[in-house]
């Protein structure tokens, strides 16, 4: 590998000119810093840019902490985020901390170390927020929330919408016997939506069934368990909204396993329109997540933050995307109810 020192013993100069010729100081002729920089050219000569960093106290980079970036919506996160960074010069360092605090903690002071110009959080647990305002560095979250005293920048899904969208649908296909398989208690996706779904039920005058709300862990296996208890219970409910796709797909096992079609006898809808969706059997009537707008929100956000200088500008700052309903085979009219209706023509629709 070429070095500063190889350069200067080429060129006949110090090893400090050298390095300023390259970090183009007005210091060095002009001259002198194109022979420099053009024998450093054909030497091979790539610079040390992690060193530069620390002399600059800069990098031109920002970090990304995910959960997992191999999951299909956190992918989608972070292609948006790359597209905003990449539109500003900046390039992008992802770690994946799995829902671990430490993991988080440790991200966080590592970008501080690295002299990262700022840091995007999209990991999607309820904790409080104390470490990222402690290392002076600009950041946004996605789809979470801080309980620092310093204004922050946020980037979320509108899960409210989301939940209360997803409710009022199936209420307009004549359901009113409708469960609710949520995710975990203490994601604020989880809470968010569940205000939503329990909203459009109130606003519709149907009663709220604590024995039709259940809480599972977004995978199959929790969406296939608690539909069977609700299927099996005394009064089963004629449609199911499932907090996430994955769930979703667990509640059609369960009916099929106990002898119910869908859409005919059940009604199944999703949240998140993953590429599993589509290929479902029957096709998933879901909630969009529009997580590439998510990312690339947020990435503008920060490069803004960082070329102003202006850290949320002195107050907190919100930004809510809505998603949409796409309708596809898991859910029609309840079969034999009064004033039956179709679907509003103006929902999007994906095939």
């Amino acid at each position: 590998m070429v070095s500063i020192y190889d350069i200067a013993k080429a060129v006949g100069m110090s090893a400090a000119t050298v390095s300023r010729a390259l970090a183009e100081n007005d210091k060095i002729s002009r001259a002198s810093r194109e022979r420099i920089q053009r024998i450093a050219e054909e030497m091979g000569y790539r610079p040390n840019l992690l060193a530069r960093n620390f002399r600059q106290k800069s990098s031109s980079m920002i970090g990304l902490i995910t959960d997992d970036v191999s999951d299909e919506l956190t992918g989608m996160i972070a292609k948006g985020v790359e597209q905003a960074l990449s539109e500003n010069g900046f390039s992008m360092l992802v770690r994946n901390v799995h829902h671990d605090s430490d993991n988080e903690q440790s991200a966080i002071h590592y970008f501080a170390d690295m002299q990262m110009d700022g840091v995007i959080l999209a990991d999607s647990t309820l904790d409080a927020l104390a470490e990222v305002p402690a290392t002076k560095l600009p950041f946004v979250l996605i789809n979470r929330y801080s309980s620092a005293e310093e204004p922050v920048s946020i980037v979320c899904t509108d899960d409210f919408a989301g939940g209360f969208d997803a409710t009022e649908y199936l209420i307009k296909l004549n359901h009113r016997k409708i469960a609710y398989i949520n995710g975990p208690e203490n994601w604020y996706s989880s809470i968010r939506r569940l205000n939503g779904y329990t909203d459009a039920l109130k606003q519709n005058d149907i009663p709220y069934r604590t024995a039709y709300v259940k809480h599972g862990d977004w995978f199959e296996e929790s969406g296939y368990r608690l539909a069977l208890e609700l299927f099996r219970s005394e009064d089963p409910p004629t449609a199911v909204f499932a907090s996430n796709d994955m769930m979703a797909i667990g509640v059609i096992d369960a009916a099929k396993a106990c002898g119910l079609r869908v859409p005919e006898d059940v009604s199944v809808m999703g949240y998140d329109d993953r590429t599993i969706a589509r290929y479902a059997r029957p096709k998933l009537t879901t909630i969009s997540l529009p997580m590439f707008e998510v990312g690339l929100m947020a990435g503008r956000m920060l490069c803004e933050m960082i070329a102003t200088g202006q850290i949320a500008d002195g107050k907190s700052e919100r930004l809510l995307v809505r998603g949409n309903v796409i309708e596809r085979e898991t859910t029609a009219p309840l079969q034999g109810a009064a004033g039956e209706t179709m679907p509003d023509s103006g929902r999007d629709t994906n095939q």
